[in-house]
């Protein structure tokens, strides 16, 4: 009864951090032919996903493959991103390489080493792109921002438009005013231009005879260096935020730290037991040493095991592994205190070797319910910091304390004391 409590407990604290919209997470995640009425969020390392999405969707993984009708907003993030279909509200997407095939009702912004768009945006366009390619055939309602090396836009444009690139070339039409910086600008047969065109670059633009500019050919041209070493965006403010949601971070960090536990408890079995006999026997001394050793005992330690390793000449090099050491200290302190909770609740009887299964099951119910926390996130930190207290200070006891209280088993070896 107590473990299905629990159970309960974490399901339920899980479900109150994800809000009224249904999440998915895994490696791969596939959902077709959806039809939810509600927002719809996945974290995954590849997703596809096609159908209807009555509110938002936010997509955040490594593949992502999307070919849905969304009536409110997107939100996409991945390394490559294909999204087909159309989207009533807003859009901000980002990838390495993005293939875009969709209309957006309002505004659009775009990120990503290679951005191609195809459709319709009903509001502003801002891109930060190395490569941008706006598609015959598209229209662009509002103001257009673009940054890039290289921008060619080959679609319509309504309203004024600003780029910043290495390289321009225009095929398409523009209705209103134009403001290019570029090293070259190439305007080709065919483009239109109905509005003011002014160009600041280190050579005259190239302009066919066979584009329409307004005016006859009327242009101005202001002769500017570009060297190209980031200076020139220093004024450019995009507002994208395209980040993971705060689940991301809270399943990113039980995964993480599931992780390390298990690795301590299949690799250190009687350390653990030890340590978790320490909590079990001293629970308001543990976190207090916890308490102390983190941060100003471990900047002790970091530092004058800097100190002694650089002082002798062949110690330098030992130096950064010396850093690494003590960040896994820092990482793994909070399992373990994860683990030593657990073992307290999950084990009432005190036995000194309650499995590993049980051991793993109560590590993973009290972690799942500290990320579920993050609801509240000034809870959330502090119990991160209280069970990270409580892993280093049980850890340092079950290391230096004495060696006759590890819960009713026998003595550990000086081998076994370490995790």
């Amino acid at each position: 009864m107590l473990i299905r409590s629990l159970l309960l407990a974490a399901g339920l604290a899980a479900t109150l951090a994800s809000g009224a919209s249904a999440q998915h997470f895994g490696g791969h995640v596939e959902l077709r032919d959806v039809d939810r009425d509600g927002d719809l969020k996945v974290i995954a390392g590849s997703a596809e996903i096609s159908g209807r999405i009555g509110e938002d969707l936010a997509v955040f993984g490594g593949s992502i493959v999307i070919d849905a009708q969304v009536e409110g907003d997107i939100r996409v993030a991945g390394g490559n991103v294909t999204v087909a279909g159309n989207v009533g509200g807003d859009a901000e997407i980002a990838g390495g390489s993005v293939e875009l095939t969709v209309d957006i009702g309002d505004s659009a912004e775009f990120a990503g080493g290679y951005v191609e768009y195809s459709g319709t945006i009903g509001g502003s366009l801002d891109s930060a792109a190395g490569v941008l390619e706006i598609a015959e055939g598209s229209v662009v309602t509002g103001p257009a921002d673009m940054a890039g090396q290289s921008i060619t836009l080959r679609g319509h444009f309504l309203d004024t438009v600003e780029i910043l690139a290495q390289d321009v070339v225009i095929s398409g039409r523009i209705d209103g005013d134009v403001e290019i910086e570029a090293e070259r600008l190439t305007i080709e047969p065919g483009a239109v231009i109905s509005g003011r065109l002014e160009y600041f670059g280190p050579s005259e633009p190239d302009i066919s005879p066979d584009a329409t500019l307004a005016n006859g050919f009327e242009y101005t041209y202001r002769l500017i260096e570009l060297d190209w070493d980031g200076d020139q965006f220093s004024d450019i403010d995009f507002d994208f935020d395209i980040v993971p949601p705060a689940e991301f971070f809270a399943v990113s960090g039980v995964a993480f730290s599931l992780l390390l536990g298990l690795l301590a408890l299949v690799m250190m079995p009687k350390g653990v037991t030890r340590l978790s006999a320490k909590f079990r026997k001293h629970p308001l001394l543990a976190p207090l040493i916890g308490l102390f050793l983190l941060p100003m005992g471990w900047i002790m330690l970091m530092t004058a095991g800097t100190v002694l390793l650089f002082i002798s000449v062949v110690g330098i090099v030992l130096i950064p592994f010396w850093w690494v050491f003590g960040i896994f200290l820092l990482l793994l302190a909070y399992p373990l205190g994860a683990i030593a909770v657990g073992d307290c609740i999950f084990n009432r009887a005190g036995k000194s070797n309650p499995g590993l299964g049980m051991r793993l099951l109560g590590m993973t119910v009290v972690l799942i319910l500290s990320a579920a926390l993050w609801i509240l996130p000034p809870l959330a930190v502090i119990a991160s910091l209280i069970l990270s207290w409580i892993g280093l200070g049980s850890w340092m006891l079950a290391a230096f304390g004495r060696k006759d209280d590890n819960g009713g088993s026998p003595v550990a070896t000086s081998a076994d004391t370490s995790v």
